[in-house]
């Protein structure tokens, strides 16, 4: 196979087809360059070529990392990471698969250190690198015509719930506006959710949120002038994506918002008329009970250092993302 590869430090200087590889909102040009303004983490892009033609790609950027995520120990090092920069389900390679293993090669031979590459769907086919599993991604297939038929659709167990937690909010006032209007409160809240989180990577910036651009809508759900909770949705090619939320914890069990919140999604993605709702990586049993799928997304660790990779591949178990969880049966189909 005969294909070349170059870096470049910029996204706008990717070529124009570096969009068509792309499967999420997340990948495109235009996100990757709003987090070089308002997330920069020395990122830079490896762009294959075959025969001149733009064929697969990755986004790559620096971070200090707690190497065991997923259990109790606390172990900060810097990573170069394949990926994303920030907390979304989206995978750091886009393009044709086939050119997976060439390109990851290339890259762990031209970056330095420990290197982590997240959000991948199949077994990379390279032997050297220490592949296990992360968060699954939640997706939710929209086979509904409205949120009535959802409704109906549902076993009466899980209908129950949903309209248990509807009553809780009947007088709570919802906002949907341009991101511009993102607050101090917003932040605040959205910065409570990080710190209790196990699995965080970055924090963003409170700009990060207010410049997304008007493809993206904030909704914000108050009581009285009181903020309960909110998140951040866009549409894209038939797609519904959710991006971070909010919540206030001292009111979250009143007012049942956590829930609330994620009911939201799914109704909007569903009025909305969108195929498919990706919901991120997080609350799978809440979001499975709403209809949300698991979907099963790999990551691998990798030093050049033999003894160092032998490291990782002992500890595989403690770096690898284990929690089973039983998929709901929610619906009368079922």
């Amino acid at each position: 196979m005969s294909f070349t590869i170059r870096k470049i430090e910029e996204i706008n200087h990717s070529d124009d087809s570096w969009d068509k590889l792309c499967v999420s909102v997340y990948q495109n040009k235009e996100f990757l360059n709003h987090l070089e303004k308002y997330n920069p983490c020395n990122q830079r892009y490896y762009l294959l070529y075959e025969n001149n033609m733009l064929c697969s790609g990755a986004i790559v950027y620096s971070l200090k990392v707690n190497v065991f995520t997923y259990s109790k120990l606390n172990c900060k090092i810097h990573f170069s990471i394949i990926g994303i920069p920030t907390s979304v389900d989206a995978s750091g390679i886009i393009g044709d698969e086939k050119y997976y293993s060439s390109l990851v090669e290339y890259i762990i031979k031209n970056e330095r250190g420990i290197i982590l590459c997240l959000n991948y769907d199949n077994i990379i086919g390279i032997d050297n690198i220490v592949q296990m599993q992360t968060l699954p991604a939640l997706i939710f297939e929209n086979n509904f015509s409205s949120w009535e038929h959802y409704c109906k659709s549902l076993k009466h167990n899980y209908r129950r719930r949903i309209f248990q937690a509807q009553n809780k909010f009947c007088e709570v006032n919802k906002v949907s506006c341009s991101c511009s209007h993102f607050n101090d409160e917003h932040y605040e809240q959205y910065i409570s959710i990080m710190s209790r989180t196990k699995t965080k990577l970055e924090i963003l910036s409170n700009e990060f949120f207010m410049r997304l651009d008007s493809n993206y809508t904030l909704h914000s759900f108050y009581k009285d002038d009181i903020l309960l909770t909110w998140h951040i949705t866009i549409k894209n090619e038939g797609s519904y994506y959710f991006l971070f939320g909010g919540i206030n914890y001292e009111l979250r069990d009143k007012y049942d918002s956590y829930y609330n919140n994620l009911i939201s999604i799914v109704k909007e993605g569903i009025e909305l008329g969108c195929d498919r709702i990706s919901m991120g990586q997080t609350a799978e049993i809440s979001k499975n009970r709403l209809g949300a799928r698991l979907v099963t997304q790999r990551m691998f660790i990798y030093h050049s250092n033999k003894l160092v990779n032998y490291i990782f591949v002992v500890f595989r178990n403690v770096l690898t993302y284990k929690t089973k969880t039983i998929h709901a049966h929610i619906f009368k189909s079922n």
